[in-house]
């Protein structure tokens, strides 16, 4: 009993929040489920008030507890609002409604019986009111249901109980527990609860199959991909973490083929013109700058499978590409007429002597688009030549043989004749034993079953000399684009 007082006179108390508290919690009011229902509580509206202070009203108001009771329950439960037992039974007792403090032992003397009636009645709507919208859960379920799916259509979309214990807003229903019994409140958020997952789940089924759909629109070209970033997941504002990873695992399976099939169409082109370039053709390095070039893009642009795709294709067609270029260099390239692959030295910017691997520089050369052959000749020195694969400038040196201690016997390699970008036969050398794009060609050299020996690099013969990596790279490019 004490409890039941002390409810009472916190629902009065809580009175001034309802101004406040309005706003971002629905109320119904008096509404009811039909215009008939309306038109009697109409009328019993009118009847209480036109008791006013007749003689015996008091008795006369409480004999209609039973039509307020009546009344109480035609509301319209149907919407996303809960009818506040304050607001209902203000509206409908009129001046009969009496929210003051308990009657108790020690005050009830004092009342009069006008105010004792008032006081019965408002307790009893009170009660009414509260036990229908227990009675009638369900239906305040099904109209939350509604208010959280219209919502969360356009707003984050969260967990079922953070939406349930507070519209989507206060935790709790605080301070909805100001004007509603525990009972009601527990009792709705457990059904609610219960069904706002599937509600929840709908919203986000909309938006995900929006992103799918805005995922199949996509241009299926590398431009496209690259300037869609290959289609990541977008934001779809669930902030439920497992309806969030079901939306992304079900993305993901929709984008999965929209990626693979423009990176399989983008690996087929580059395959093709890996296929289609020989030692001779016009710039053996187009195709792998073509790859080079695609996978650039992907590089910042993909999330996962479309970059590692074309980025394993890119180094197999290469890998492919350097060994077909290098054997077919070192198979033109004369070494027979030398009488096999004999070690070859070059004199150092410093005045030393720094050896030289003939098929490795081969090799190296025929990657970066340069030809390297051996001839020999009746009337002269054996000699070496090294130009543009696709015809150009080119520098011939000319070779001797000199006998190095413990009697090993090596090709010198004399000063080269030609006008080209590199003007000493150490530069040339050290050059073309760096590819441009610093593939060591050595063990391909190796695993085509070509030997190799010690191998001079650029580092080795620039000891004195003015060249870097820099310049170097630039004298290669320039020779090789001013070629016929």
């Amino acid at each position: 009993m004490t409890r039941q007082l002390l409810s009472r006179f916190l629902i009065a108390a809580s009175l001034c929040l309802v101004a406040t508290a309005s706003s971002a919690f629905p109320d119904a009011g008096l509404r009811f489920r039909d215009n008939g229902a309306a038109a009697q509580a109409k009328a019993l509206q009118q009847r209480l008030q036109q008791l006013g202070g007749e003689r015996g009203a008091d008795t006369q108001a409480t004999r209609l507890s039973g039509e307020v009771a009546r009344m109480i329950g035609l509301l319209d439960l149907s919407r996303p609002a809960i009818p506040k037992s304050a607001n209902v039974c203000s509206e409908l007792l009129g001046p009969w409604y009496s929210a003051g403090p308990p009657l108790l032992d020690t005050n009830a003397a004092q009342v009069d019986a006008r105010t004792r009636a008032a006081r019965g009645l408002t307790i009893g709507c009170w009660n009414t009111v509260n036990s229908h919208l227990l009675a009638n859960k369900d239906a305040i379920v099904t109209g939350m249901l509604g208010w959280i799916a219209t919502w969360a259509a356009k707003e984050p979309i969260g967990t079922a109980k953070g939406w349930c214990t507070g519209f989507g807003a206060q935790d709790n229903w605080w301070p909805l527990r100001s004007f509603y019994p525990d009972d009601l409140i527990n009792a709705v958020i457990a059904g609610c609860t219960a069904r706002a997952d599937a509600v929840l789940a709908k919203a986000a089924e909309t938006r995900i199959q929006a992103a799918i759909a805005a995922a199949e629109r996509t241009d299926r070209t590398l431009e496209a991909m690259v300037a869609a970033k290959w289609l990541p997941m977008p934001d779809l504002r669930i902030g439920d973490p497992a309806l969030a990873r079901s939306m992304k695992e079900r993305y993901e399976a929709a984008v999965l083929p929209i990626r693979r099939q423009v990176t399989d169409e983008i690996v087929e082109k580059l395959e093709e013109a890996y296929g289609r370039k020989t030692v001779a053709d016009k710039l053996i390095r187009t195709a792998r700058q073509a790859c080079n070039e695609v996978w650039s893009k992907t590089l910042f642009s993909s999330p996962d499978d479309g970059m590692r795709a074309i980025d394993a294709s890119c180094k197999n067609m290469e890998a492919a590409f350097i060994q077909r270029a290098c054997k077919s260099a070192l198979d033109k390239a004369g070494i027979e007429t030398l009488g096999g692959p004999k070690l070859m030295a070059v004199p150092r910017a410093n005045g030393s002597l720094g050896p030289v691997d003939y098929n490795t520089v081969v090799c190296a050369a025929a990657i970066d688009g340069f030809a390297v052959t051996a001839s020999t000749s009746w009337f002269g020195s054996p000699s070496i030549t090294i130009g543009p694969a696709r015809g150009g400038a080119s520098a011939t040196m000319k070779l001797r043989k000199v006998t190095r201690e413990g009697g090993v016997e090596i090709w010198a390699i004399g000063d080269l004749e030609g006008r080209i970008p590199l003007t000493t036969t150490s530069d040339l050398l050290g050059c073309l034993a760096t590819t441009l794009d610093r593939n060591d060609p050595t063990p391909v050299v190796r695993g085509l079953g070509f030997a190799t020996g010690a191998v001079v690099t650029l580092a080795d013969l620039m000891s004195g000399s003015s060249l870097t990596t820099f310049a170097c790279r630039d004298a290669k490019l320039r020779w090789l684009e001013n070629a016929s």
